[in-house]
């Protein structure tokens, strides 16, 4: 039977002897509470029950919660001090979390794989100058000061800012999974732009790069003068994107894949590509138009430099300066690249009385201070501003009158033996109604 000890006090409680050990008994509101003192020396159990008993004397129920409270907020603490002692997201690991990570922006797979190369530098630069730190949440503002400052030292205005809006966003989608107390990055300045454009090539400079060139760097110049594209595409172009016998090309722009839905550009083919292209055998059309050149240009740890170096001795070879000093810069700025081929498309398109609505639909362009001069194109209007552009490959054509000039008849005839019944018929019917309609 269990022994039951006097209370010493009023509501200090009672010890019950259960075996040989003491077990604690209050009330608090007429609910009662036991718990074990795990002793069997009665003094040393009246000293438990004195704890135990100690929170519910307060004389008040008010005063009873606060005292739990404190003693509670006590103990979450010893917990979150442990939590903080556990090992954090690492810095290694901290690129996969965040490609894993379900709150960060949707961006393309091109975009991901540049900002992968970024973050992959800003690893390599901790483990020179930081080796002892290793998580994450290790990176203090004085550290991504110092990161920033060599980025300064190194990289344009446009590319530190880069750097510095990345981070920024890693750090704040990382908050939680990596443990962080604050974002390093955020009190990082922007640089102010001083913006280098490549500059347009005269067609004498066009005439002699082309004639420089063979093969698919022929052809690559050939995309880029007279389609308007950037490298990425013009070099990733297959034959699925092109229609020779409706002569156009059509393509979602990667820079824009994302934000313009998918929208595909209808580009009028050139008479002097589409020529080039017809020279292609019919059992050849598969695949990458430029597969040489498309393969050096996916290739990983390159990332496209191999592409872009070759493009570069052609236009040194041809006597171009390809660098030029910028003010403010402390390297050398791109003056001439592939990118030059767009500007000239644009300036020689211009140049011809084209329509800045014409350019726009060929280029693609997305930016609302640019977009807002552009409006629907006709398509006959689209293609004049192709055709209208130069012939600067050397390809010699029959021109007819009109507005736009034409394919040569030896491509139209090749054209037409590839054409089946069905489009064959097509194509009588239209030819027989744009006569009539001319001689009227």
């Amino acid at each position: 039977m269990a022994k039951t000890a006097k209370c010493r006090s009023k509501g200090a409680g009672s010890l019950v002897l259960r075996g040989r050990t003491w077990f604690a008994r209050w009330s608090v509101d007429g609910k009662v509470f036991t718990r074990t003192t795990g002793l069997s020396n009665k003094r040393e159990a009246e000293k438990k029950l004195a704890e135990f008993t100690a929170p519910f004397k307060m004389g008040s129920e008010e005063k009873t919660l606060e005292t739990i409270a404190a003693r509670l907020g006590g103990v979450q603490a010893e917990i979150q001090r442990y939590e903080d002692e556990k090992p954090a997201l690492g810095i290694l690991g901290a690129w996969t979390a965040y490609t894993n990570a379900p709150n960060r922006p949707d961006s393309g797979q091109r975009t991901m794989a540049g900002y992968a190369s970024q973050f992959g530098r800003f690893t390599d630069w901790m483990k020179k100058n930081h080796p002892e730190v290793t998580e994450l949440r290790g990176v203090t503002e004085e550290i991504a000061f110092q990161f920033a400052s060599d980025l300064g030292k190194k990289y344009t205005p446009n590319t530190y800012n880069k750097y510095t809006v990345l981070f920024l966003r890693i750090w704040k989608v990382l908050h939680k999974t990596a443990r962080l107390t604050c974002n390093p990055w955020e009190n990082l300045e922007s640089k102010l732009l001083a913006t280098h454009s490549r500059r347009e090539l005269t067609i004498e400079e066009l005439t002699k790069v082309c004639g420089s060139v063979d093969g698919e760097m022929r052809l690559l110049f050939a995309i880029g003068l007279y389609c308007g594209l950037r490298l990425g595409d013009a070099v990733q172009l297959k034959w699925s994107n092109i229609d020779l016998v409706r002569n156009q090309l059509s393509v979602v722009p990667g820079k824009t894949e994302r934000h313009s839905n998918g929208k595909v550009l209808q580009i009028p083919l050139h008479h002097s590509l589409h020529t080039m292209l017809t020279e292609a055998p019919k059992e050849k059309r598969k695949g990458y138009i430029l597969p040489e050149l498309a393969e050096l240009y996916q290739r990983k740890k390159t990332k496209g430099a191999l592409v872009v170096k070759r493009i570069r001795k052609v236009f040194e070879s041809c006597g171009i300066e390809t660098q030029c000093k910028v003010e403010g810069y402390s390297r050398m700025g791109v003056d001439v690249g592939f990118h030059s081929l767009r500007h000239s498309f644009v300036s020689l398109s211009a140049n011809a009385g084209s329509s800045l609505a014409a350019v726009q639909a060929v280029v693609g362009h997305s930016n609302p201070a640019m977009t807002r001069h552009y409006l629907h194109a006709d398509q006959n209007i689209v293609k004049n501003a192709v055709y209208a552009l130069p012939d600067v490959t050397g390809i010699t054509i029959t021109e007819k009158t009109g507005k736009s000039t034409h394919a040569n008849l030896d491509a139209i005839l090749k054209q037409l033996e590839e054409l089946d019944v069905e489009q064959l018929k097509e194509l009588v019917k239209k030819t027989k109604a744009t006569l009539k309609a001319k001689t009227v």
